[in-house]
């Protein structure tokens, strides 16, 4: 026998009020599925559930938006304390299951409606997914942040500008050259011929293993760079092989003081001309 909307609105609140009274004792039944039983995570457990209640007498769109705020703070946290998303998933899976039971002890208890508990399907699930999704896209972008952040320091660090006497210094490069790499590169060598008051930079290429068009413009773009601001490059540890791409490709060092190892420039740039005596 179908129920007047009435009733079933009354029913509906009647298992929001119950889930509320019982929020603790559920979120303390989550932390029983869980590693972290601090006091800080079963109020956040106990959050969702009220929210999830509050979601059967409240309007749809303010509780649409507190659970979507719950599940990009969780998110966030997630990632600061080094919890992996797939384990954060089965936690809200846990919930989900937890939930679903306590409901079906309230309408037995209280022998609702099958209306009201198709009513609260169509309510609870989709509540839940959105927190799903506002959980999954705060933790996948505040990694991508924290990602991006270490590999900005790393860049950094792979780019050295390493003093030898005043106004000389080295930048040794090793590995690959991209866009992102190239900016660092350009930015530290920069940055610190002005720090260093530098008027002579090495630009050490032995650890480069390949030096295509790209590369190659993005050295000379360096070596322009610092011409701009007083600072002479040299160009050192340019293999045979290298110099033959260079060629091959009709790029233009002409200009530019080249060496085939560190030693030489080294000796060409400093003992020559008198700076070490």
């Amino acid at each position: 026998m179908s129920v007047n909307r009435e009733s079933l609105v009354n029913e509906i609140k009647l298992v929001g009020t119950k889930l509320n009274e019982q929020k603790y004792d559920i979120a303390r039944e989550l932390a029983d599925n869980q590693d972290n039983d601090s006091e800080q995570a079963l109020e956040i457990r106990a959050d969702i559930v009220q929210i999830i209640a509050d979601s059967f007498s409240h309007d749809n769109e303010s509780v649409l938006n507190r659970i979507t705020n719950w599940g990009r703070m969780t998110g966030e946290q997630a990632i600061a304390y080094g919890v992996d998303l797939d384990e954060s998933l089965k936690s809200i899976s846990s919930v989900r299951q937890i939930m679903w039971r306590k409901v079906e002890e309230i309408v037995k208890t209280n022998n609702l409606s099958i209306e009201a508990v198709f009513e609260i399907t169509r309510q609870f699930d989709p509540l839940l997914d959105q927190a799903v999704y506002a959980y999954s896209t705060a933790y996948v972008k505040s990694y991508k942040e924290i990602l991006g952040e270490a590999q900005e320091k790393f860049l950094t660090l792979s780019a050295p500008v390493v003093p030898i006497l005043d106004g000389f210094a080295v930048l040794p490069i090793i590995g690959g050259i991209d866009t992102i790499r190239a900016d660092v590169l350009l930015d530290t060598a920069m940055r610190e011929s002005a720090k260093q008051e530098l008027s002579h930079l090495f630009i050490d290429l032995s650890g480069v293993a390949v030096v295509d068009t790209m590369v190659a413009h993005y050295i000379f773009k360096i070596i322009q760079s610092l011409e701009l601001v007083g600072v002479k490059a040299v160009l050192a540890g340019i293999r045979p092989e290298v110099a033959q791409t260079m060629v091959t490709l009709g790029i233009n060092f002409s200009e530019v003081k080249t060496y085939s190892t560190m030693q030489q420039a080294l000796s060409k740039h400093i003992v020559s001309e008198n700076i070490i005596k």
